[in-house]
């Protein structure tokens, strides 16, 4: 399984997103603890809308147009929806062509280097993977936009290494926008600027 996290909403110090930052990872961590698969799944979502009354639900299929792909398959430039389906082990998303609506842009995949990295080494633990994965991530963003992360309209979106992904050598780190208005985005985000 990898993990992942959101950044938090802006605010006017650094020191206070990395705190939200931190309460947001735990609060996925937990989710994911409640029922994810550990081959590239990312947990359970839920919304709090209840079903209207005699509706059945059924996981929503893909988006017109997509494929599946797994976590680890993501490249640069890859445009995806993530697959609402918390049993799918061998799949996390619905891979788009980047003109179709979609929810996140893979701006950059990481080898991790941090501390503990290399084969054999044992998992170092999530604070160490997941601030070295989130640093570099908001490091190479402007990078990709075109603009500084805190004068951005775009959020960013970490997964990282599991200790069960770990134990299976995988050490990716992948660095995705998104809009935090949850509406699609449509085209790269490469240069965009905003």
């Amino acid at each position: 399984m990898t993990q992942r996290t959101a950044s938090p909403t802006r605010g006017p110090r650094p020191g206070a997103r990395l705190a939200g930052l931190v309460l947001a990872c735990c609060l996925v961590a937990l989710a994911a603890c409640s029922g994810a698969d550990d081959e590239g799944g990312d947990g359970s979502t839920t919304t709090t809308a209840p079903a209207a009354a005699g509706a059945t639900t059924a996981p929503a299929g893909p988006p017109p147009g997509a494929t599946e792909a797994g976590l680890r398959d993501l490249e640069v430039g890859n445009c995806f929806d993530l697959v609402d389906d918390p049993v799918a082990a061998d799949r996390a998303v619905w891979l788009l062509d980047c003109a179709e609506p979609h929810s996140h842009e893979v701006y950059d995949v990481i080898e991790f280097e941090g501390e503990g990295a290399g084969g054999g080494m044992p998992y170092p633990g999530v604070p160490v993977v997941q601030n070295w994965s989130e640093e570099q991530c908001y490091a190479r963003f402007e990078g990709f936009v075109g603009t500084r992360w805190t004068l951005s309209e775009l959020e960013i979106e970490v997964w990282w290494p599991s200790e069960e992904s770990w134990d299976l050598m995988d050490r990716s780190v992948i660095c995705t926008v998104f809009s935090p208005t949850g509406d699609p985005l449509t085209g790269t985000q490469r240069g965009a600027g905003i």
